[in-house]
């Protein structure tokens, strides 16, 4: 077992006692952790953090999940978004309705009383960047344009729209952000209005950046990272290295085994991320910008977590919602070609024996597995053929037009 941690002035440094036990009560009172954190919170002896297991997203799915249908909800003044995961077991967060905007604004400062941001971020099921960069721009003192992100086909219609409409800033999530500068490269479009970028998910692509050094080299490029789960936890801007950030004061970064582990200490917290295991891999830097505060470059993920189009899936859910499938005897999952415009998601799957695979079989597979996963369904509305079933012997359907 390896683990680090970054103590420092300024972030937040590792919990104390009192803090500790407020994040195991907090942590507790979700029915489905309470066992797992019975004796830390019986136990009254001396609290430390490194002593505690682990969180997996398996298990703060099953918590948050079900102390929403216990009615946790009630009297929170909370709001509810949702990350993945079927309608029977979505993963899930619950934030303040203020979504922490001004302690992120503490820490990550992008924007200013003489900026306009226009906002092509996705909305709510995928990590509601599009309500964050809303708040974040109304508590700078900045104007929006909320637009959303644009559908297939439609840049064209707007991208002089856009000129035009006063912004010089715009925030979007990666794969947006390469539609709209491979967009502009083949149009020869420079986007001379642009002067802030601001990008949210789980690393910059080395793709993304250079078509970011062509499209619109003199744009200030800011990134935060974080997911549905796990909220806003560290951030970066012009100075810092591509995919180094500087934690949150609110959030506690620790590496187990090179995978990054956070906790949310902030008092008003609702969802109990206690030691959360993210699926990145990461270590912590020295980051180029100079600043004193530590950092952590994020340098992939495991094997079990795959990035599609900005969305994040575990590997074994998908194939586990395949196997789901009667006829399915294994199946398993790969993203082909990261960060090109072909793009894709490929399900291979095994049928039980004595059965014939054909079109239609495999057609029935996919509908099955895309039909009760939220978030791919989702990425599917934007990109209608990047997802397809291959059966053992060839035989494929891609994601129906």
């Amino acid at each position: 077992m390896t683990l680090q941690h970054v103590d420092h002035p300024g972030v937040a440094t590792r919990p104390t006692g009192p803090e500790l036990r407020a994040l195991l009560d907090r942590a507790a009172g979700f029915p489905e952790l309470a066992e797992k954190y019975r004796t830390s919170t019986e136990d009254g002896g001396p609290l430390g953090i490194d002593g505690l297991p682990p969180l997996s997203s398996e298990e703060l799915r099953g918590a948050v999940w079900g102390g929403i249908r216990s009615g946790l909800t009630r009297d929170r003044g909370s709001v509810l978004y949702l990350g993945g995961g079927t309608a029977e077991r979505p993963s899930a967060t619950l934030v303040p309705a203020d979504l922490f905007a001004a302690d992120i604004l503490r820490d990550w400062q992008p924007l200013g009383p003489r900026d306009t941001l226009l906002n092509l971020s996705r909305g709510t099921r995928l990590w509601p960047a599009h309500d964050l960069c809303n708040s974040l721009a109304a508590l700078s003192g900045s104007s929006s344009i909320p637009y959303g992100s644009p559908e297939g086909g439609d840049l064209a219609r707007w991208v002089d729209f856009f000129g035009q409409c006063g912004a010089n800033a715009l925030a979007a999530d990666t794969p947006t952000i390469r539609e709209l500068l491979r967009y502009c490269q083949v149009t020869g479009r420079r986007l001379e209005w642009l002067r802030t970028l601001l990008w949210f998910g789980t690393g910059l692509d080395g793709t993304i950046a250079e078509l970011i050094a062509e499209v619109i080299p003199r744009a200030q490029v800011w990134g935060l990272y974080g997911s549905v789960e796990s909220w806003a936890v560290a951030g970066n801007g012009p100075d810092c290295g591509r995919n180094v950030f500087h934690p949150m004061r609110h959030q506690y970064l620790e590496v187990l085994d090179g995978e990054l582990l956070v906790s949310t200490l902030h008092e008003r917290a609702i969802t109990p991320l206690l030691r959360y295991r993210t699926g990145d891999t990461a270590e912590f830097a020295t980051c180029p910008c100079g600043s004193p505060t530590p950092a952590v470059r994020l340098l992939g993920r495991l094997d079990d977590v795959l990035s599609f189009r900005g969305a994040r899936f575990s590997r074994s859910e998908l194939a586990e919602l395949a196997m789901s499938v009667e006829e399915v005897r294994h199946a398993d999952v790969a993203v082909l070609d990261a960060g090109l415009p072909t793009e894709r998601l490929r399900l291979r799957v095994s049928l039980r024996d004595g059965l014939l695979a054909d079109r239609y079989q495999v057609e029935w597979i996919k509908e099955c597995v895309l039909g009760r996963h939220l978030t791919l369904s989702r990425v599917l509305d934007e990109a209608q053929d990047s997802v397809e079933v291959v059966t053992a012997d060839g035989i494929r359907q891609p994601a129906a037009a």
